[in-house]
């Protein structure tokens, strides 16, 4: 097999404690080099996994399909990918034996292994980086709670690095209150108060003319009377307010004003899910005789499409059959649950073994160390003797600790298996709760497990099963766990 080696490390707190670029190369190819193994391309990359889009790993899965290699070699597979969609391209590969093989530093996976149990890993990585966002969020959620700010200030107001705290900004504040002044007496668009703003002097921080959208921003922001806006909730903050309530209210008042709500009658579920297949534009809805019907929009004007109305029933009759494919077996989800519960505690198991055996061969290095000391003070060897022999021992401490260091484990795995086990049953109720649900529950369903629908005469023509429901497409006509285990 041909090898590529992929290393990746981003400067984000979810990599913070994973080895640098060059020592993952180092030690993959010392891997290589032991086993005997061929590698043909080295892919390395700065960014973090937690999205998708990564180029070099864009690259990596290029090179791969193209032939030019047909094993990776990683340090850990959360080096792949930590969002589900980049972990479903790579299961996706080796279940197709395009990829033969990914070898890690303490794992080989091949085509012929249960994927799910490849997927839950891949979960993990995912969920470590949610566990991650939470922890930070909650950080933040406290100091707002305290009155503090999180992040840049808003623009008018300056960050006071010394002391962690926002003060206003002497140049552009006092246009920030007129601002709010002019557009309160109810003579000013957003788009004329930019200019007259600009033409009072007002900059933005880099020089230039702010815009409409800019002012639209600052009479909106609470954060100028006081208030701080943050997670869809209000914080009472510690800094000082540029502009009074009574003001911020006035403001709101002309805003609410020149906005005129407009009602809706029907929410159209598949509305904004769906492109056409002939010509890549959105469908759209309406109300027709009484019936919902979802169209072409013809925005290139020249589909014939447009002519063709579909009825609301119809493709939701359509997607029901879509959501019945991964309708997933009770009984077979317990055993495969319990199966991988299992292995996770023999894992479990043997790591912790591991781990009880490095700590025994420190603390035999610690007794090895003060029996060299004794001799060597008894002066039963000699300077240079012992100092090589110290160093020997030194140098055996730290590959353990190492060891010890890497083999870490970030998060809980039983947790994200749970997790893992509810996308599996919410699969099971998706057909159902979609056809008895509401408009609301309807959308928010399309949306969580379809992607890239398309809609041609009258039927829909393509479609994608969001990951990590993709997997379970297969799983569902299994007959057998033997069976199972080979997807």
């Amino acid at each position: 097999m041909r090898y590529v080696i992929y290393c990746r490390k981003s400067t984000e707190s979810e990599d913070r404690q994973v080895l640098s670029i060059e020592a993952q190369e180092r030690e993959l190819f010392e891997i290589a080099q032991k086993n005997g193994l061929e590698v043909v391309n080295v892919f390395k990359e700065s960014k973090s996994a937690k999205d998708v889009g990564r180029p070099v790993f864009a690259e990596l899965l290029t090179y791969i399909r193209k032939g030019n290699a047909d094993a990776i070699l990683t340090w850990k597979i959360d080096r792949l990918a930590r969002n589900l969609i980049d972990g479903g391209a790579i299961i996706d590969m080796l279940q197709r034996s395009v990829i033969q093989e990914i070898r890690t530093y303490d794992k080989i996976c091949v085509p012929s292994d249960n994927v799910l149990m490849l997927a839950v890993e891949f979960g993990m990585a995912n969920q470590y980086v949610r566990d991650l966002s939470a922890n930070v969020k909650r950080g933040n959620r406290q100091k707002l709670e305290r009155g503090g700010w999180t992040g840049r200030a808003p623009f008018g107001y300056l960050n006071d690095r010394a002391n962690n705290t926002i003060i206003i900004d002497p140049v552009r504040a006092p246009y920030i209150k007129r601002a709010y002044e002019y557009y309160a007496s109810g003579e000013y668009s957003t788009r004329t108060l930019a200019e007259k703003l600009y033409q009072e002097g007002l900059r933005s921080v880099g020089g230039k003319k702010i815009f409409k959208s800019s002012v639209q921003r600052i009479i909106t922001n609470p954060f100028y009377m006081g208030v701080m806006r943050r997670y869809e909730k209000l914080y009472p903050g510690n800094h000082e307010p540029i502009v009074s309530k009574q003001l911020f209210d006035s403001v709101a008042e002309v805003l609410n004003e020149s906005v005129r709500p407009k009602t809706k009658t029907h929410l159209f579920p598949l509305r904004g899910a769906m492109t056409c297949h002939v010509c890549g534009c959105m469908i759209t809805a309406s109300l027709k005789k009484g019936h919902h019907y979802y169209y072409c929009t013809n925005g290139r004007g020249r589909c014939e499409q447009h002519k063709s109305y579909t009825r609301e029933k119809v493709l939701y009759t359509k997607v029901a059959s879509i959501l019945h494919d991964i309708s997933f077996d009770t009984e077979l989800i317990e055993i495969v649950y319990e199966a991988a519960l299992e292995r996770l505690g023999r894992t479990e198991a043997v790591q912790n073994d591991i781990y009880a055996t490095l700590r025994t061969q420190l603390t035999s290095l610690t007794q090895k160390e003060d029996r060299l000391l004794n001799t060597y003070l008894e002066g039963q060897i000699p300077i240079d003797i012992y100092k090589k022999k110290l160093q020997e021992i030194q140098n055996e401490r730290t590959l353990i600790e190492k060891e010890i260091e890497t083999g870490a484990k970030p998060h809980d795995p039983y947790a994200t298996l749970e997790l893992t086990k509810k996308v599996f049953l919410t699969s099971n109720i998706a057909m159902k709760s979609f056809l008895e649900g509401d408009d609301v529950q309807k959308s928010e369903i399309v949306k969580t497990l379809l992607g890239n629908l398309s809609l041609k005469d009258k039927d829909i023509a393509e479609y994608q099963l969001k990951m990590p429901y993709a997997l379970l497409k297969k799983v569902p006509h299994c007959d057998t766990f033997s069976t199972l285990s080979a997807h």
